[in-house]
């Protein structure tokens, strides 16, 4: 029995869950549940891995779960260090307690920003279902990623929101 990662999800565009093994680049399985999906992926592993066997490939190693420490060693330019040194020194914490609560802080905010940029496409497009801009017709309306793209309406000027196009031709 192969040790590596199995990967189920659901795909919108095949309407069906995916399984996959991140080690073994391009081996996929498809099936109407997860559980089809894990058995079609174990018959298609087992094959993988036996042509790879067969043909002396090396096998790609197996990811495992890998306990952390919590510890790691940083190298920082000398004016960086004082300065977060002098940091902690006025918060009145160690530097190591500072450079966690900075590392946690700028983390969280990173994953903000994207739940809020994946809110904001979705709201676009569910807005833009909806209601199409004034005067747009349906068929010139689109987006792409978060921009709103809105073609021959208003003689190529459309005010969307807080968001403005002007063709400057």
């Amino acid at each position: 029995m192969s040790k590596h990662s199995t990967i189920i999800q659901w795909s919108e565009e095949d309407e069906a869950y995916i399984a996959f093994v991140p080690e073994l680049l391009g081996l996929s399985a498809f099936g109407s549940s997860p559980e089809e999906a894990a058995r079609e992926l174990s018959l298609a592993k087992e094959a993988y891995l036996e042509v790879l066997t067969e043909d002396e490939e090396e096998i790609p190693e197996p990811e495992t779960l890998r306990p952390y420490s919590g510890q790691t060693r940083l190298r920082l330019p000398k004016s960086l260090h004082a300065s977060l040194a002098n940091q902690a020194k006025q918060q009145g914490v160690s530097l190591n307690t500072h450079i966690v609560y900075l590392l946690s802080e700028r983390n969280t905010l990173s994953e903000v920003r994207k739940d809020l940029a994946d809110f904001e496409d979705r709201l676009f497009k569910a807005i833009l279902y909806i209601t199409p801009p004034v005067g747009a017709s349906s068929g010139s309306t689109h987006v792409v990623g978060s921009d709103v793209v809105v073609s021959k309406a208003y003689g190529d000027k459309v005010i969307f929101g807080d968001f403005g196009y002007e063709d400057s031709k």
